[in-house]
């Protein structure tokens, strides 16, 4: 299922997306409090949806008749639109930056640079719980599939660092939430466990000291300190469409301060191959950009 990220500027986002199998009468469904469709309605979505569309088949091209890597247009489609989503979990008032991100994480891709899918699509879940965007707490089952997402993301050391922060993001949801929640105390477990059990079978980390990139790591660390220290202006968006709530101010900055931090964290145990990490801090870093003009605009 995709996900349209929040709607701006006053306007309500979906509810939550179900899920059905079978027949009317009697049928199943799987309902989540962390996914909705995808309103191609919205001209803004239909743009990405395209923009995505276009980077895959020129990655197709490419894969066919310039032997690049064989899964270049899942690559250049699905950074472009991870990149957008997570720019509107982490700055939902504005859709603009979030397309132009987009952009750049799709040539990024196309030009043969370091990607990782799957963490990316880790660090978007991250900020979703964080943010609360679909304004509804996860469900049990939306917890079963983040605990087991977790361990399945952790196959390298980004995705460790990744399927580590959704156990600390249900965690810190949940005490954000002010209410006792065991299932969801069980879930971060189960994520926490599995994430480092699964990287240390598949022996993912190097036996000796991975190679740093000095410049790439302290860029990051500065923006994790950033997203640390500086919080969002008040958001404007909605969070649900029925009673018409703001996102909170307090769950914006945790999600961007998370996400900071995981970055950077990410850039230390990647060694040569935290050039996949660049995408993600774009995100993070034109976020908190674009907040800084939103501040100068309302001073």
């Amino acid at each position: 299922m995709l996900s349209m990220g929040p709607v701006t500027r006053g306007q309500s986002i979906g509810l939550p997306a179900f899920f059905r199998i079978g027949s009317q009468n009697g049928s199943v469904r799987f309902r989540s409090h962390l996914m909705r469709p995808l309103d191609l309605s919205d001209p803004w979505n239909r743009s990405v949806l395209f923009l995505s569309v276009v980077a895959g088949a020129v990655g197709a091209y490419l894969t066919i008749f310039e032997g690049r890597d064989i899964l270049l247009a899942v690559e250049a489609g699905g950074s472009a639109f991870l990149a957008w989503a997570l720019c509107r979990e982490l700055d939902p008032d504005r859709q603009a930056p979030a397309v132009a991100v987009a952009v750049f994480c799709a040539a990024w891709a196309l030009l043969g640079m370091e990607t990782a899918i799957l963490p990316f699509a880790a660090l978007l879940v991250v900020a979703r719980i964080l943010v609360g965007t679909t304004g509804r707490r996860p469900l049990p089952g939306d917890l079963l599939v983040v605990a087991v997402g977790a361990t399945l993301v952790s196959l390298t050391p980004l995705g460790w660092v990744m399927g580590f922060g959704l156990a600390v993001a249900i965690y810190v949801d949940e005490r954000m939430a002010e209410e006792s929640n065991r299932v969801a105390l069980l879930a971060a477990l189960a994520a926490a466990v599995g994430s480092s059990v699964v990287t240390n079978l598949s022996d993912a980390f190097p036996r000796t000291m991975p190679t740093f990139r000095p410049l790439l790591i302290s860029s990051m660390g500065l923006l994790a300190l950033v997203a640390v220290l500086r919080e969002p202006v008040d958001p404007v968006s909605f969070v649900d469409s029925r009673n018409k709530r703001f996102l909170r101010r307090d769950r914006l900055h945790a999600g961007r301060a998370t996400a900071g931090i995981l970055v950077v964290l990410g850039a230390i145990v990647s060694g040569e191959a935290a050039l996949a990490i660049v995408p993600m801090g774009l995100v993070v870093a034109t976020a908190l950009v674009s907040t800084e003009l939103e501040r100068r605009k309302r001073v």
